[in-house]
């Protein structure tokens, strides 16, 4: 039989287990709530971080990072889909080294997953990346993914892009804090974005405006016409971001425009070049007197049986200098790098008000040379009539003399 202690000892035991087990309770209840607290100030410092940045390529870059330390992520990126709504025109990621992305090859364009969200922008949890329906693979040398969360960013209503987070650290799964955390993430990212852009185009403008300044006061200052060309060339390729920029000019007597300048890619071939002032790429921005692009110009049919060899060119826009009111002056074509984005309306406009603005300064060049030529004519008729004078008073005050000599 038993001791008559063993029921007393069971019965102090089972008050300390009960007691144990509330004490582990709590202690794991404050262990997530310190978690909880330290999630929200990470994130609090994120939103801060992300912010601060006025630089766009330095904000996506902050935001990506941010997002991957939230969540704990191993690899994470920022798509910014295309003006297209189907592609992606640039992607940042952070976990993958360069040379593994040189050995990757082109960044994704928005097939499978991430098509996936670009077509539904709704957060997109996966534990398992390759049992997903519209799973499209990974290319060679591209490091194995899982475990996948995926969140759109909003910038004024627009979807800018997504924010993709893979492989959670220690083989565990996202879950819905992870979603709530990344989504509010994704909300000061689009604040930021919109901050970002806005001083984006405020410098583009101002560096317009001085580009215009700059062309005006050579200009006004007596600078030769091929001087002129070649700088509002040399800025337009420069703000734009082009490789390629070149000046085409309507030919005395015909309907052919010559390319009298070109800096870039196959410059030196496409100087002297007569194109056509009614078709093809630039002969059309000239007959419209409106702005023409192309999403690529090494295959575009407009272009590719006029100039030389484009290859390794992509996007380009040739903008008319001048309006069809005042008439048109000349036409400037822009080309980018292969595989860089094509030409934007926002890009465009301020672009055209250059063109303008550089065909109104050169006529006012003109004007003030004719009124310059003018002058000069004047005054050598002046000049003629002061010695048709002389010539006349000395000839008469001659005769005079001769007349009394006679007597």
């Amino acid at each position: 039989m038993g001791s008559p202690e063993e029921p007393r000892e069971a019965r102090i035991r089972l008050p300390q287990l009960r007691l144990d087990e509330l004490l582990e309770e709590l202690q794991a209840r404050l262990d997530a709530a310190r978690g909880t607290r330290d999630r929200v100030h990470s994130l609090l410092e994120a939103v801060l971080s992300v912010g601060r940045e006025l630089d766009l390529e330095q904000a996506l870059h902050s935001i990506v990072e941010a997002a991957a330390v939230l969540v704990d992520a191993e690899y994470a990126a920022l798509g910014v889909i295309g003006p297209d709504g189907r592609r992606l025109s640039g992607f940042h990621t952070v976990g993958i080294a360069d040379e593994q992305i040189a050995k990757i090859g082109h960044y994704p364009e928005g097939h499978g997953i991430l098509g996936e969200l670009i077509r539904h922008p709704e957060p997109l949890r996966l534990a398992k990346i390759s049992e997903h329906p519209a799973s499209y693979g990974f290319p060679p040398n591209h490091p194995p993914m899982n475990t996948f969360l995926g969140v759109p960013i909003r910038v004024r209503d627009q979807i800018f892009g997504n924010l993709y987070l893979t492989e959670k650290r220690g083989g565990a799964q996202f879950d819905e804090e992870d979603i709530a955390v990344t989504s509010t993430l994704a909300v000061a990212a689009g604040v930021a974005i919109d901050n970002a852009r806005l001083y984006e185009e405020s410098r583009l403008r101002e560096r317009w405006l001085r580009a215009t300044a700059e062309i005006t006061h050579s200009l006004m200052s007596g600078a030769e016409r091929g001087e002129v060309l070649g700088l509002i060339a040399d800025r337009a390729r420069e703000i734009t971001g082009a490789a390629l920029a070149m000046v085409a000019m309507p030919m005395e007597d015909t309907d052919s425009l010559g390319v009298e300048l070109a800096i870039g890619p196959e410059a030196q071939s496409l100087r002297g070049l007569v194109l056509p002032g009614d078709s093809g790429l630039l002969g059309e921005a000239f007959a419209t007197a409106a702005p023409v692009t192309s999403p690529d110009i090494s295959h575009d049919e407009r272009i590719s049986a006029g100039p030389p060899s484009l290859t390794g060119l992509g996007p380009a826009v040739a903008v008319p200098v001048g309006t069809g009111e005042d008439g048109v002056r000349g036409v400037v074509l822009l080309v980018r790098g292969a595989g860089q984005t094509v030409f934007t309306g926002k890009e465009i406009e301020p672009l055209q008000g250059f063109a303008a603005q550089a065909a109104v300064a050169m006529e006012l060049a003109e004007r003030r040379q004719d009124a310059a030529e003018v002058a000069v004519l004047k005054d050598r008729d002046r000049i003629a009539r002061d010695l048709h004078d002389l010539a006349i008073q000395r000839l008469f005050a001659t005769g005079m003399t001769l007349q009394s000599a006679g007597r």
